[in-house]
């Protein structure tokens, strides 16, 4: 990232109304102190917003939901010699959401409502080291972040079914969810500036990555607890064959604990200049998506007058895709406009691609 020269502060803040009946007030302050030597610094932010929910037809249920957060963090450099640089940050989220009948109370007593409360820490290191002329450079990088949520989804029962509306009541649909991540790597990038009478920029790496996600709603009887784990490796040429033409390669090398075997996917680009206003370039490309639970899947849903849920099957097999892109740019600029067009086309396979398919429906509603 962009080291910061000089110190600044800024304070701003601003004011919106919807339809003169919703509020939403936004306030952001930020500062940043540089050392005299320049050779270390700081720099602070705080945001605060907070929004009132919208009902836009009048009948008591929200179309936009309120909002309240906070968030506030720090980030530092130093620079202990010309050619290395530290830095780390951390910070902070805390956020409020709420959507549904507009009612005072709590969430569970109203005829529909969706409540989210969000506690989110983020913290990083980064370590650079330039050397060989600055031609090579090493960095070194760490990450966390610690999710910690409360969550409701539901429909308040009618009174006719005694049973369901004793059990809202008594043992509410509340849910609990705490996600861990924490990612480490390394990454050595080295220049050749005579190869095969052109460039290349090489980039070797590793990294791991490890996501412990646990999400509970006990009266709805979901639960998701998974820990997966991915330890990857990669290596890329970004060659400039001419000037006027540029091979762009590379293969990333994925072990996934939740993935039998290692699955490589190499990508490939080559961007060909005509004169200085047209751009001709083709790509292909692979990926895939191992058989875990994302944020998506972390989701409850109304639906038929219940609660939809998402599980993940037993039989589920890794998603692969192998992609192909071909686009032309042309731009012809003059002293007070610039006049083109891009025509683009592409193309993805899916393999195995995760689909939701209902298997049925159970007191609380649909699976």
């Amino acid at each position: 990232t962009k080291i910061p020269k000089v110190n600044s502060f800024s304070i701003n803040s601003s004011y919106q109304n919807m339809n003169g009946v919703a509020s939403d007030y936004m306030f952001n302050a930020n500062s940043t102190s540089i050392s005299k030597s320049k050779k270390s610094g700081i720099s602070l932010f705080l945001n605060r917003r907070e929004r009132e929910a919208y009902d836009h037809n009048a009948d008591n249920f929200s179309e936009i939901p309120e909002i309240k957060n906070t968030s506030v963090g720090a980030s530092a450099f130093i620079l202990p010699s010309e050619n290395q640089k530290i830095e780390v940050s951390l910070s902070n989220l805390n956020e409020y959401r709420y959507g549904g009948e507009m009612v005072d109370g709590a969430a569970h007593l109203a005829l529909q409502s969706e409540e989210r409360t969000h506690n989110v820490w983020m913290a990083s290191a980064d370590y650079q080291i330039n050397f060989n002329n600055d031609n090579t450079n090493l960095i070194t990088y760490a990450a966390w972040q610690n999710t910690a949520r409360d969550h409701y989804t539901g429909i308040f029962p009618d009174e006719e079914d005694k049973l369901a509306y004793a059990n809202h009541l008594s043992a509410p649909p509340y849910g609990t969810s705490l996600t861990k991540t924490m990612q480490g790597g390394i990454q050595i990038n080295h220049n050749l500036n005579d190869f095969f009478g052109g460039s290349n920029a090489l980039t070797f790496g590793s990294e791991y990555l490890v996501d412990d996600t646990f999400d509970e709603i006990g009266a709805y009887n979901y639960l998701i607890d998974q820990v997966t784990k991915d330890f990857g490796t990669f290596v890329q040429s970004d060659w400039e064959v001419l000037p006027s033409l540029n091979l762009l390669s590379g293969v990333r090398i994925d072990k996934h604990n939740l993935v039998d075997g290692i699955i490589a996917s190499p990508r490939l680009s080559l961007l060909y200049k005509y004169k200085d206003n047209t751009q001709l370039r083709g790509s292909y490309g692979t990926g895939f998506r191992a058989t875990q639970a994302f944020d998506t899947d972390l989701h409850i849903a109304f639906a038929g007058g219940g609660i939809s849920r998402v599980q993940i099957s037993d039989d589920l097999t890794k998603e692969t895709s192998k992609s192909y892109n071909v686009s032309l740019n042309y731009d012809r600029p003059s002293e007070h406009w610039v006049a083109g067009f891009t025509v683009e086309g592409f193309y993805t396979q899916l393999n195995n691609a995760f689909t939701l398919v209902p298997i049925g429906e159970d007191a609380f509603g649909k699976l």
